[in-house]
């Protein structure tokens, strides 16, 4: 008589997944961010589609007849890094913050721990989509800026600075998850104008700030990664901080935003 034994798993408890099929899951987590932004051209367009235009009016144009940029034309690779911030800013505050609004009011986060879906999922995948959103946007402003062929960056420089962009637009992408973890789904977009708007403006990035208003430019964690674009880059004359240091800022403000918005998260879902 033969008796046949079977493993049982007990209440409560899910089976492991094997390593293949994590990785599957979170590929496809990632895929399906990838998609849900691709799909909403409120988010796309201005993430993708604006920055390289910005770029070349005020940063070519506008800024291109004025009598300081004539004398030093160094001021470009300035000028050209600033609006790379503002393209890996957009796609990290917005696109993160916004949609994990509204997903979370909708009740899909509490959803999510019901499935399946490996811990963390789903905050990796909209941590990888905006550095995917980064990498496009800041793309085309490079493309941009060749095409008018006025700054003086090597190939070795512009793919340093453009990796910095991209990896730079996590700690963004944490102050995203902070706002769709505390604000409303129709409170976000102005959290997140409210946090993205004064940070632009006031991090130094375009123009010379008010001598009054230039100490207060370390605040801002976009003028924190200018500096270390432009310090892997090797761009000197532009630097006002210790890359070090900027980069040890950068590194806060991703854990602590990161670990604020995930405490939020696992307390209220």
């Amino acid at each position: 008589m033969h008796t046949h034994i079977s493993a049982t798993v007990p209440a409560g408890v899910m089976p492991e997944m094997r390593t293949g099929r994590v990785i599957r899951a979170y590929a496809l987590e990632v895929r399906n961010e990838l998609l849900h932004l691709l799909r909403a051209p409120g988010m796309a367009i201005p993430f993708l589609l604006l920055p390289a235009p910005l770029y070349l009016f005020f940063g070519v144009v506008l800024a291109g007849a004025s009598p300081e940029f004539r004398a030093n034309p160094a001021l470009a690779n300035y000028v050209f890094s600033g609006w790379c911030v503002y393209a890996a800013m957009g796609p990290a505050i917005f696109g993160v913050g916004c949609p994990l609004a509204v997903e979370r009011e909708a009740g899909l986060l509490k959803l999510k721990r019901a499935l399946p879906t490996p811990t963390g999922s789903y905050l990796m995948a909209k941590m990888v989509m905006s550095m995917v959103f980064a990498l496009l946007a800041v793309s085309s402003v490079v493309i941009a800026a060749l095409a008018v062929g006025q700054i003086t960056l090597t190939w070795t420089q512009l793919l340093g600075h453009a990796t910095v962009m991209v990896v730079g637009a996590v700690p963004f992408a944490a102050i995203g998850l902070v706002i769709g973890a505390y604000a409303s789904g129709s409170a976000s977009p102005a959290f997140a104008n409210l946090v993205f708007l004064p940070m632009l403006w006031l991090a130094g990035l375009f123009f010379p700030l008010p001598k009054v208003m230039e100490p207060w430019v370390v605040i801002w964690p976009a003028f924190h990664l200018n500096q270390v674009a432009l310090a892997v880059a090797d761009v000197t004359q532009f630097r006002f901080f210790d890359p070090l240091m900027s980069f040890a800022v950068l590194a806060g403000v991703t854990v602590l935003f990161g670990g604020l918005a995930i405490r939020r998260l696992a307390r209220v879902g």
